[in-house]
């Protein structure tokens, strides 16, 4: 390692890292997106209780909760493709980074059901028996009526979800995927200038964090979130009384 901190070295390395930008957005768009979806369909099996599903989405989120991030990553990118490689599937076609999705994707849907279960049941009934009355089907009552409500409240947790994600990409350099993180981990057994690009990343991270959150809070009064929330819990008091 260097014997003393280059500010020089930290700018000029600084647009190397940042040209991995794209990988770590395009992760974590395609996860937040992807594993909302995924967890708004978990979230509804756990509300109807639907038979056999139900228990099964418990047992998924359960082991998802319950075990490190890191070690899922493990499991999916190198367990999964031994699987298939078992029942025959060229695996050596299949893109890495389809796994480091798939296992991403898999994350925030079992966070997020949890997420939208809460904001599904806070949904006063009334709602939902209003929507039956104009002859709505469950389907229709959930797709038009309960679902964009929730999520709407939900946006301030999904964020925070998002957030995580996007802190969480830094440990796919583990696998050997390379972003910001690996190419850091690179330069720095070149340059022995380990703590320069880390400060880089860090930084970098920083700048992307500070935009989810600003877009979030933009969202948020675009939506009225808060007042929202006023409002449905209200309403609910007010249907108990």
């Amino acid at each position: 390692m260097g014997s003393y901190f280059s500010v020089q070295y930290m700018l000029a390395s600084l647009p190397t890292l940042a040209s991995y930008l794209p990988v770590t957005v395009f992760i974590t768009l395609i996860s937040g997106v992807l594993g909302i979806f995924l967890g708004m369909l978990l979230a509804v099996v756990r509300v109807r209780k639907i038979p056999v599903l139900n228990l099964l989405t418990r047992i998924f989120i359960s082991f998802i909760r319950s075990t490190p991030f890191l070690v899922q990553l493990f499991v999916v990118y190198f367990g999964v493709p031994e699987l298939l490689q078992k029942l025959g599937v060229d695996v050596d076609a299949l893109p890495p980074m389809l796994f480091i999705l798939v296992i991403f994707v898999l994350h925030v849907g079992a966070y997020g059901a949890e997420i939208l279960r809460a904001s599904i049941q806070s949904v006063a009934p009334g709602e939902k028996e209003a929507a039956a009355s104009l002859g709505m089907t469950t389907c229709q009552i959930y797709r038009r009526v309960i679902l964009p409500q929730a999520f709407v409240l939900s946006i301030p947790p999904l964020l925070n979800e998002i957030i995580s994600t996007l802190k969480s990409t830094a440990l796919i350099f583990n696998v050997g995927i390379v972003d910001m993180m690996r190419q850091a981990d690179l330069m720095g057994g070149n340059s022995q200038r380990y703590l320069e690009l880390y400060v880089d990343a860090a930084i970098l991270y920083g700048v992307l964090i500070f935009a989810l959150t600003v877009a979030g809070h933009f969202t948020e009064k675009h939506f009225n979130v808060e007042e929202r929330a006023r409002k449905i819990q209200i309403r609910s008091v007010a249907v108990n009384e």
